[in-house]
């Protein structure tokens, strides 16, 4: 034996409120304990971290050690709270045996050291990948030398058959340690659901796709409870939805079963396609018996004597570099023609803006002048229209003759009022002669009356 024990005390238990008697708790059992049972109380985090530790390599025995405290209640009544474990490093196991060694206990112990000491080690786990829940020789002998405390406990875990249970002594000599009928888990009140699904998924209520030992997956989709009548629209609408998803459904197998026929420009353009393809491969093809040609040749030449290593290589690339420059200069050639008719082009273009240029400028000197003589002619008009209006008849003030230059309508006008003035003084003077004949009747009748009388 690599490992020496020395005598332990037994310390007594520390005096404590049971968890399922604290209401800050919420305790849920796991199968079922009976009133024989050690009392053990799991807290439902620590499990759940043994539990995925279970998980992690179900071709090896893993393990660890559980963190705690053995406490009695006021009656005496001897339980154990687990809340922390740790998991064993530098181990050595195989698919059905678990050994600690002496690294094992060092990093344990360097471990617990960073906890409070009210955290003591109350027992050990260790895992049976598909091979059951018990206690082999090897565990017996694990228990027997490092865990062999009155209220000392073990959990086994099998990941693959999805059983777990806990192990107490019972201090009776042909039955030395057995296994609990059950045990409880433990939470904060204010995590009832979530402790009581737990509970369930272990005791193989529930699925494992919703155990929430798998930290690393996706949450479960929601549980959702529908009680009471649905309503007519909600089941006209699922119907709906199943109709539109069934067309879908056709379309797509339509379109994977009977794809659309191609029209000849589309076998026009692939076929084009298809030649370029074989064009580009026959071009690397050839390219690549160039070179081969190349080198070929090149070792041919190196060989001979005088005649240095690569000339023919620096021959190819000098032509290749000799074709390049021809037909850049080419391309050059072409580039000045397209400029020298570019020039041109803008040359005619701006001789015909000159020209229509100069157009536009005597265009604008014609109008110019017919403009001058409209004003020449309507001051000759204004002056026309002065002189007739005239009543005396006078020169105008440049001293012209009014009656030069004087227009049709207005010597029509001038003789019209002409005319007037006549017929009025004939009229006059007719109006006259009358009232003068009468007058003189009247006074030839005064006197011949007078001459009677007399």
């Amino acid at each position: 034996m690599e490992i020496e024990f020395g005598d332990l005390e037994e310390t007594r238990p520390e005096v404590r409120l049971r968890p399922d008697e604290n209401k800050h708790y919420a305790v849920v059992p796991v199968f079922e304990p009976t009133d024989d049972d050690l009392p053990i109380f799991v807290d439902l985090d620590s499990l759940a971290d043994m539990e995925e530790h279970a998980l992690t390599d179900t071709s090896v025995e893993l393990g660890g050690v559980m963190l705690g405290g053995q406490y009695e209640d006021e009656q005496g009544r001897a339980f154990v709270v687990i809340t922390d474990s740790l998991r064993a490093k530098h181990y050595e196991s195989t698919k059905g045996s678990f050994k600690f060694t002496h690294d094992t206990w060092s990093e344990i112990s360097r471990e617990r050291d960073e906890f409070p000491d009210d955290l003591q080690i109350v027992g050990w786990y260790h895992t049976h990948p598909d091979w059951g829940v018990f206690l082999s020789g090897m565990d017996m002998f694990i228990c027997d030398n490092f865990f062999n405390k009155r209220l000392d406990v073990a959990l086994v875990i099998d990941p693959c058959r999805q059983d777990r249970g806990l192990f107490q002594w019972t201090g009776d000599a042909a039955e030395r340690i057995r296994r609990t009928g059950g045990f409880y888990v433990t939470a904060s009140r204010f995590r009832q659901d979530e402790l009581a699904q737990f509970a369930a998924q272990l005791e193989g209520k529930f699925d494992m796709v919703q155990d929430p030992r798998f930290r690393g997956a996706s949450p479960p989709a929601p549980v959702v409870n529908i009680s009471g009548e649905q309503p007519a629209w909600q089941s006209m609408a699922i119907l709906g939805m199943l109709a539109i998803q069934a067309c879908l459904v056709a379309v797509i197998a339509a379109r994977l079963l009977w794809p659309p026929e191609t029209s000849s420009e589309e076998l026009r353009q692939m076929a084009a396609l298809q030649q370029s393809i074989e064009q580009l491969a026959a071009t690397r093809t050839a390219a690549a018996d160039s070179r081969a040609q190349v080198e070929v040749l090149d070792r041919f030449l190196s060989a001979q004597h005088g005649t240095p290593e690569g000339v023919l290589q620096d021959l190819v690339e000098k032509t290749k570099t000799n074709t390049n420059l021809q037909d850049s200069l080419h391309g050059q050639v072409a580039f000045n023609e397209v400029l020298s008719e570019s020039e041109a082009k803008l040359k005619r273009e701006l001789q015909s803006s000159t020209d229509r240029g100069k157009y536009l400028e005597d265009r604008v000197a014609s109008l110019t002048k017919s403009l001058d003589e409209l004003k020449k002619k309507n001051a000759n008009l204004q002056g026309d229209l002065a002189v007739a209006t005239s009543p005396d008849g006078s020169t105008d003030a440049d001293g012209a003759d009014p009656e030069e230059g004087v227009s049709k309508w207005t010597m029509i006008g001038v003789g019209s009022a002409v005319a007037v003035l006549i017929a009025a003084g004939v009229a006059f003077a007719v109006a006259g002669n009358k009232k003068h004949d009468l007058d003189f009747d009247e006074s030839s009748e005064e006197t011949s009356k007078e001459a009677n009388t007399e």
